[in-house]
């Protein structure tokens, strides 16, 4: 998974749907926890992908 920050535009969406993976670094742009993923995780990180208004979550 790759957050592009520099199409990112912080609106905040992944760390508040999916905290256990992103988080606020500090100035609204997301930081992103690597590790496994439950299924129920993952589902929700395809959402939150498909979802971000700037397309800057990138699921590989």
């Amino acid at each position: 998974m790759i957050v592009d920050i520099d199409t990112c535009t912080a609106c905040g969406l992944c760390y508040e749907e999916v905290p256990e993976v992103f988080a606020n670094r500090g100035d609204g742009l997301p930081i992103v926890y690597i590790k496994p993923f439950k299924e129920d995780t993952l589902q929700r990180l395809q959402k939150v992908a498909q979802d971000c208004p700037s397309g800057s979550i990138i699921l590989e």
